[in-house]
């Protein structure tokens, strides 16, 4: 199996692009029908993104989504949404949503007492969402706390209680990330990622719970799990590219010198 052919197996295009392992062309482009090189843009491994940023955005098809299932916390002190999502050779679903919310007398304690005791209430609620069918998800994740802007406090203090619950082993994504993989772009003041661009986006993927309530809540904390569940889902795809290829990299020098 060539690297190239790998790379279509994991449902990337490579028609007509050459192929680099970091710096080291490891499979040209088949020439033009006159004979000349294609002149495109060149997908690198690791960087295989490389590509998508020199043409118009495209939203990610299901090929580059890893089989797996998630369970995806969107933190903080006052509503923390809660998704479990699998993907697999069907397609994306979702399985379960609910939603972590400290009763009014907790949200009424005022100051740094008030974030500590809403902190208690989300840590007993996030090992309550941590069983049954959750307890043996393939990965757990959940928003990186920003470095600036508002809430800073309360997604760090909540994370905390989802990192404690895993034992550490869930994994942060970072927002940001999020929003470049799944809508073209982070946001800026003068562009902004809105509410109903990641509802569009979340969406188009997932067909939202028919009963909508208390049961499955369907709502912007819900939706930004989800994001992040399928920024990890995507990230994953393309370190299992990565895992398949590189040992072909490695070997072709070898395989060239016999």
């Amino acid at each position: 199996m060539t690297i190239r052919s790998l790379l279509e197996h994991f449902g990337l295009d490579t028609a007509s692009r050459d192929i680099y392992v970091g710096d080291r062309l490891v499979d040209p482009a088949p020439p033009t029908a006159n004979g000349a090189p294609m002149k495109t843009a060149q997908p690198s491994i690791p960087g295989l993104d490389t590509a998508i940023r020199h043409k118009p955005f495209q939203p990610p098809t299901l090929g580059r989504f890893a089989h797996a299932t998630v369970q995806a916390f969107d933190q903080s002190l006052a509503n923390t949404g809660v998704v479990l999502i699998k993907s697999n050779e069907l397609g994306l679903h979702l399985l379960s949503t609910a939603m972590i919310r400290p009763p009014a007398e907790i949200l009424d304690i005022p100051s740094t007492d008030g974030n500590f005791a809403r902190a208690e209430y989300v840590s007993g609620a996030v090992l309550q969402q941590r069983r049954g069918y959750a307890s043996s998800v393939d990965a757990v994740v959940y928003e990186r706390p920003p470095v600036r802007g508002m809430r800073i406090e309360s997604i760090l203090l909540a994370g905390r209680e989802v990192h404690r619950a895993t034992g550490g082993r869930a994994v942060m994504v970072d927002n940001r990330h999020a929003k470049k993989l799944l809508i073209g772009r982070a946001g800026t003041k003068q562009n902004p990622v809105k509410k109903a661009h990641v509802k569009e986006m979340v969406e188009a993927y997932l067909t939202p719970p028919n009963d909508q309530g208390k049961n499955m809540p369907w709502n912007e904390h819900i939706r930004d799990a989800c994001m992040l569940a399928l920024a990890w889902l995507l990230d994953e795809k393309e370190r299992q590219v990565q895992a398949a290829v590189m040992p072909l990299a490695a070997a072709m020098p070898l395989a060239a010198a016999a």
